[in-house]
């Protein structure tokens, strides 16, 4: 009967630490939305050009200069890697990448790790220096510096960089995911699955039915995004075998590349085989030229586009392979780590601990190496830590062991190896108590009340950790200490005095001070036949306090449910990139087949853009802007249909509003070439409008023709393309079977049911001004407050006059145009911005236009039909 008491006692001490887990799980914090709390001077620091931030896809930030251009991202790695622990607890940061997605600059938001490390790590030049330039979505870890003390909270920020790039990063260019159909087709017809194979980036490990490897599915992007053929770049799905070096197949997965010289590679069906003869190891090293590989005929560019970036795929893997070899410090640090347990545990179960010289090495070891070099030490934030968010593993594997040590090795063998054999504040104690003559007498009555101390701050620790979650435990205690810098002064002070006392009062710290020392005492199994103790009742009612402490008050981060037009169908996002910029899709509902819905999208938008914007070469717009001819040129019924628009408007504006501004748009730095110029002089200017005008176009819409009168007219429809794109994928959604979906191209909106968006003040952006209910209509809001550039000391609009030649008078700073047509909304706001704020009043209402005008002073006007709108 005494055997199976004890056994209670010991397994009740284990359930109640369990109980408490669950209790600290419980009242864990939430991580904030620190995406949405970000600001253009966020952007800034990282970007100083910067002047407009917007959300992107994959709960990212789009960073814009004042030209609107796309300058990079902003992303936080919580959510998505909350579960990368570095001593006790993930911590959330802040990522800059440019525009090639390289790491400009990192800042940590927020962390749940001990205090102490984070702090030597923030604002930290030479961490934060080595995280430059790397590209997280395609190269593995950088060699790390400065992180001396840190190691595991410096590891974990990497690899939450990496799992939040790796795990949730698409690139812009080629987002769609692979499907297991592709792999199939791949070379692998058996494949019942695949996952990937972290931490190479892009490679995905292919499995059978019965788990076996068959061999594995390389993308080339994210690596071969910048590596462009003739208007774009591709993307190429690879098979490797087992031996992760035999290339069986490639295939061309993806291409921005002209239509003609893509049909060429397809043609040539022994092009592809022929780059199967080198594997990948030998990749990265050719040289094309010495190895005579021959392009395909009439496609040289893009077969050797799509060569180039097999090179980079696997080149990235090779820099891989060095940087993963982590560096000796690492290595050694880990290893000594572990030998200071297997120290430890030959110190708790031979007689070494009795004798009097191994043990004086043996604690100024501890102090000398597992404090002040490894500062590796069991704590009650280390244990708090790991309740609320688990045990992290790699690096941090020999400091989960120490603290198991700690508490199994008392619960099982009545030994207690932390606190006599591994902690070096108690050995430092130890040491400095060898002074008989300088110890003071303690009365056993005042032993008994001081021994009461660190259950009393165990027990506040743990209520205070359940009541304020984000308050950091390790100011009670004495371990941060040892890291020597970036602590908290607390910390200091309590150290400093328990090793003065130790002098006096032998290891008065542990003895009196200590609430870590409480819970693996609270652990311990004093002997064979345990009985229920105080420390039992104490834990009980302590339990029971914090139970009711935590379930009888309101639980925070609940869904509060308020009155909206919006359903609660779960709602599906898929995020892209096009015309410079980025597009949205959201879908409410079920989606029979989200793979190929988000591809037929993309498709549908890359058409548009490929076959109409004059920023891409080959395009309807941009053959008819190289025509050096008079001559008609045919056209297909879609540019004919956005012509006859854009004639419509050229009129309704008393000519304000202008297509053939292209020549105008380029020589003021706006156009394709992307080039800030100096302000054009007035002779370059009046030479510019002897070829700018809508007039000096013919439509031949019956014949489907367009000729010019002036062989350098050139067409730029980059004011109607983003609603006319939405329009488009509004009729891809519809012929799907989707009824509920709001569109976003570019800030150009086209919903089908109801959503509530918002219109940003003009004069702080980052305030809405109006947030209306879209239902079944398109909305674009135009403004020059975004895109305006400095010339000659002042700042100059984006909208150009087609009769000056300069950019128009500012009478208007926004301009909002409901619609049926996202195509008409897109084209109407930008000829009211262009006819300014008196005439657009008359337009809009002379044609029957919902409109809502923002004026340079923050009046507002709405039009007659905006009114009746309900």
């Amino acid at each position: 009967m005494g055997r199976l008491q004890a056994w209670a006692v010991r397994l009740w001490r284990l359930g109640a630490l369990g109980v408490a887990v669950w209790l600290l799980q419980l009242t864990t914090p939430t991580p904030d939305s620190a995406l949405a709390q970000l600001t253009v001077a966020d952007a800034q620091a990282f970007f100083p050009e910067a002047v407009a931030i917007k959300p992107g896809p994959q709960a990212t930030l789009v960073v814009r200069d004042q030209y609107q251009n796309k300058i990079g991202l902003l992303l936080t790695t919580q959510p998505e890697a909350e579960k990368v622990l570095g001593y006790q607890g993930p911590s959330n940061i802040l990522v800059a990448l440019d525009n090639h997605d390289r790491v400009v600059g990192t800042r940590i938001l927020s962390s749940e790790d001990t205090p102490g490390h984070v702090d030597k790590l923030r604002d930290n030049p030479k961490f934060a220096k080595s995280l430059r330039d790397w590209r997280p979505t395609s190269e593995p870890a950088p060699k790390l510096e400065g992180y001396a003390g840190s190691t595991l909270t410096a590891l974990s920020i990497v690899q939450s960089i990496q799992q939040r790039t790796a795990g949730t990063y698409a690139s812009l260019r080629f987002p769609t995911p692979l499907s297991l159909d592709e792999v199939k087709q791949l070379g692998y017809p058996t494949a019942a699955g695949f996952e990937r194979n972290v931490p190479r980036l892009g490679w995905n490990l292919i499995r059978d039915a019965q788990g076996k490897i068959l061999g594995y599915a390389v993308r080339s992007s994210p690596s071969s995004d910048e590596i462009n053929g003739y208007a774009g770049p591709s993307e190429t799905l690879i098979a490797v075998d087992v031996d992760q070096l035999t290339i069986r197949k490639i295939v061309l997965r993806e291409t921005y590349d002209t239509t003609q010289y893509v049909q060429r590679i397809y043609d040539d069906e022994e092009y592809l085989k022929s780059l199967t003869k080198w594997n990948t190891k030998e990749w990265p090293k050719i040289d094309f030229t010495s190895a005579q590989l021959e392009g395909v005929a009439g496609a040289t560019l893009t077969s050797y586009a799509i060569a180039e970036g097999i090179k980079q795929r696997f080149a990235d893997d090779a820099k891989g392979e060095l940087a993963k070899r982590r560096g000796t410090w690492d290595i050694i640090q880990q290893a000594a780590g572990w030998c200071f347990l297997a120290g430890a545990l030959l110190m708790t179960f031979t007689n070494l601990h009795g004798k009097p010289w191994v043990r004086t090495v043996w604690q100024l070891l501890l102090v000398a190496g597992l404090g002040l070099w490894l500062g590796q030490m069991v704590s009650l934030s280390l244990f708090v830590g790991w309740a609320r968010h688990g045990l992290p593993g790699g690096p941090t594997a020999g400091l989960v062991a120490l603290g198991a040590i700690a508490l199994l090795i008392p619960w099982s063998t009545r030994r207690q190896a932390y606190c006599h054999q591994i902690c070096p504040h108690g050995a430092a104690q130890e040491l400095l108590g060898r002074f008989p003559k300088l110890h003071l007498r303690l009365s056993a009555q005042t032993h008994r009340w001081l021994r009461v101390i660190p259950f009393v701050l165990l027990g506040g620790a743990f209520l205070a950790a359940l009541l304020w979650p984000r308050w950091s435990l390790g100011q009670l205690e004495p371990f941060d200490a040892w890291l020597l810098s970036g602590v908290a002064l607390s910390s200091v002070i309590i150290a400093v005095l328990g090793l003065i006392v130790a002098v006096f009062i032998p290891q008065g710290f542990c003895k009196y001070g200590c609430p870590t020392g409480a819970l693996l005492n609270f652990t311990r199994t004093q002997t064979q036949h345990e009985t229920w103790a105080k420390r039992d009742t104490f834990a009980a009612v302590l339990l029971l306090v914090g139970a009711l402490l935590t379930l009888g008050r309101p639980r925070e981060n609940l869904n509060l449910v308020t009155a909206q037009t919006e359903p609660s169908a779960p709602v599906t996002e898929m995020h892209g990139g096009a015309f410079g910029t980025t597009w949205t899709v959201k879908v409410r509902g079920p989606i029979a087949d989200r793979t190929t819905l988000h591809k037929d999208i993309e498709a549908e938008i890359n058409r548009v853009e490929f076959s109409l914007s004059h920023w891409r070469k080959g395009s309807q717009a941009s053959r008819f802007n190289e025509l050096e001819s008079t001559q008609p040129m045919v056209i297909d019924a879609e540019l004919t249909e956005i012509l006859a628009f854009t004639q419509k408007l050229w009129t309704a504006s008393e000519r304000n509003y202008d297509i053939t501004v292209a020549p105008l748009t380029s020589l003021w730095g706006y156009g394709p070439a992307g080039n800030q110029l100096p302000v054009p002089s007035a002779e370059k200017l009046r030479e510019t409008l002897t070829f700018v005008g809508s007039d000096k176009l013919a439509l031949d819409a019956p014949n489907g023709s367009l000729r010019k009168s002036h062989p350098r007219v050139q067409l730029d429809l980059g004011s109607v393309l983003q609603g006319y794109a939405a329009d488009r994928l509004a009729q891809v959604l519809r012929q799907a079977g989707q009824k509920e979906f709001l569109i976003e191209v570019g800030g150009e909106l086209l919903a089908a049911g109801s959503w509530q968006v918002g219109i940003e003040d003009p004069f702080n952006p980052r305030v809405m001004i109006a947030k209306p209910v879209l239902k079944d209509m398109a909305l674009s809001p135009s403004g020059l407050y975004r895109a305006k550039r400095q010339a000659e000391g002042k700042s100059i609009a984006h909208i150009l006059s087609p009769k000056t030649g300069q950019p128009v008078e500012p009478t208007l700073e926004l301009c909002c145009v409901y619609h049926a047509s996202g195509l008409q909304a897109d084209g109407w706001s930008t000829a009211l911005m262009a006819a300014g704020w008196k005439d657009a009043q008359a337009i809009a209402d002379r044609e029957g236009l919902a409109v809502m005008l923002v004026g340079p002073k923050g009046e507002t006007w709405k039009s007659k039909a905006l009114q009746a709108l309900k």
